[in-house]
C-alpha cells in the first residue's frame, strides 16, 4: 500500500509541473500588458493559411485616414519553447489631413499598422499576443487559392 501511495505521489508531481493546457503555461500578463488569446480551427491543410493580427483601439475620430504605428515582437516562452507576441506601445500616425465638416465625429476601430501582423496558421497551439491596456485584438483569416499559376520568361 505504501509503494502504491508514494507511486501515486510521485505522479502527482510529475504531472503537476507540466501545464495542463498550453494555456497554463502562459502568464495572464507580460510587463503589464494583458494576454489576448485566439483558438484556430483545425484545418486540412494549415500551410494555405495565414492569421492576420488587427489590433487597435476605439476612438472617436473625424474624417481623416488614421492609424496607429507599434512594433510587434515574437518571443518564446522559455522552458516551452511556445511563441507568443508582444505589441508595443502605441504611437499615433495621421495619414491625411483633410478639413473636415463640423459634427462629422464618430467612433471607429483605429488600426495598428506595421510588420509581422500576417502569421502563420497553427491549430495546435493557442496564438498568445499581449497588447497594452485599451488595446483591442481583432483577426482574419486568410485562405490561399489550391491552384498554382504560372509566371512568364520574359
Amino acid at each position: 500500500m505504501e509503494k502504491v501511495l508514494t507511486a501515486v505521489f510521485v505522479l502527482f508531481l510529475v504531472t503537476s509541473s507540466y501545464a495542463a493546457e498550453p494555456l497554463d503555461a502562459f502568464p495572464l500578463d507580460v510587463n503589464g500588458k494583458s494576454r489576448h488569446v485566439i483558438v484556430l480551427p483545425k484545418v486540412v491543410d494549415e500551410s494555405r493559411f495565414r492569421v492576420e493580427l488587427i489590433p487597435g483601439r476605439s476612438e472617436i475620430a473625424d474624417c481623416n485616414l488614421r492609424s496607429f504605428s507599434a512594433p510587434l515582437q515574437r518571443e518564446v516562452l522559455p522552458g516551452w519553447g511556445y511563441p507568443y507576441y508582444v505589441l508595443s506601445d502605441l504611437s499615433s500616425t495621421m495619414d491625411t489631413r483633410k478639413v473636415c465638416a463640423p459634427g462629422t465625429e464618430t467612433r471607429r476601430f483605429i488600426t495598428v499598422r506595421g510588420d509581422g501582423l500576417l502569421l502563420p496558421y497553427n491549430s495546435n497551439l493557442p496564438l498568445v499576443v499581449y497588447l497594452p491596456k485599451g488595446v483591442q485584438l481583432k483577426y482574419r483569416v486568410w485562405r490561399a487559392d489550391k491552384n498554382f499559376s504560372d509566371a512568364k520568361s520574359k
